[in-house]
């Protein structure tokens, strides 16, 4: 068997099939095609038919999709028990895991995986904190050191949620979760992830091609009054600097007037909070009133970045 991954430190959907099989001791060849690498697209074509990682290659057969790879290994091996053997823990496990799979999307936005970074807490938006809840929530009715008694498919499926909690410093205070959350720390195949994904190339900002999943926020603008711009532009790019998942930013302005700024983000956590930071919100205001002709601003995911030289 061969288990395409992409980047360990961002991939959380690779990270759950890899985790499992390596938990079960399933063995099989690892595969890591990094999401920056310029030819991405065009190898992936041929080794995956939604174009995306994880792919688990058994055979001549292909199985993608974490959840459905996990599945076909269940089905692959009986005997590692990959679901609770009592019929009401089943239905319970695979109700748990299909919600991790198809929900949690604003905890998700608002604490995208960074495994090897460390953030403060951030102010999350109610439907984060909601999220959030009901994680803290499933991990104390955990069963014994996992959240069945035994390793499953559940806990690889809330593995990820632990870097995410790690990197903003979410707490876990329930005994039930932080036992749990513990366990799930010290497996060995967690701490070689960790590592792993630790190691990985890293850039220092986003305009120097980086390896993260970065979000960006572009901002065209037609300038009619020039006094005193300049040093308010300045000191945004000082501000914007100093803020919490920033990671760069690039501008230019031709002789017309017209100029685009672009600056890069971690999550639209970020570029929320950015957006609503006081002195920020005082200078859109003076920009409108004073700065600006006309403007468009356009908040963008950035899929893949490579530079040269």
């Amino acid at each position: 068997m061969k288990l395409l991954i992409g980047n360990k430190n961002l991939s959380s959907w690779s990270m759950r099939p890899w985790l499992l099989m390596r938990q079960a001791g399933i063995a099989f060849e690892e595969q890591v095609m990094l999401f920056e690498e310029s030819d991405w697209r065009a190898k992936i074509v041929g080794l995956s038919p939604s174009r995306r990682v994880p792919v688990l290659v058994d055979g001549d057969l292909a199985v993608w999709e974490s959840l459905a790879i996990m599945e076909h290994l269940a089905e692959r091996f009986p005997e590692k028990k990959l679901w609770p053997d009592d019929l009401r823990d089943r239905a319970r496990a695979r109700s748990l895991s299909c919600e991790m799979h198809a929900g949690f999307a604003a905890m998700r936005d608002e604490l995208s995986l960074d495994v090897a970074a460390r953030h403060p807490r951030p102010t999350l938006s109610a439907e984060a904190e909601a999220d959030v809840a009901r994680v803290l929530e499933i991990w104390s009715e955990a069963r014994g050191p996992f959240l069945f008694g035994a390793f499953t498919i559940a806990d690889a499926m809330f593995a990820p949620v632990v870097w995410r909690f790690r990197t903003y410093d979410i707490s876990v205070t329930h005994p039930t979760a932080r036992a749990w959350f513990d366990t799930m720390q010290a497996l060995p195949a967690m701490k070689q992830w960790n590592d792993e994904a630790t190691a990985e190339p890293r850039a220092g900002s986003m305009t120097t091609g980086s390896a993260q999943h970065v979000y960006a926020v572009i901002f065209s603008s037609q300038l009619k009054n020039a006094d005193g711009y300049e040093e308010t532009a300045t000191r945004m790019v000082e501000l914007a600097s100093a803020q919490p998942g920033f990671l760069g930013i690039e501008s230019a302005r031709g002789p017309d007037g017209f100029g685009i700024t672009v600056s890069y983000w971690d999550s639209r956590a970020a570029i929320r909070r950015w957006k609503a930071q006081a002195e920020h919100m005082r200078a859109q205001a003076r920009g409108r009133e004073s700065f600006y002709a006309r403007y468009e601003l356009r908040v963008c995911s950035v899929e893949r970045a490579y530079r040269f030289p």
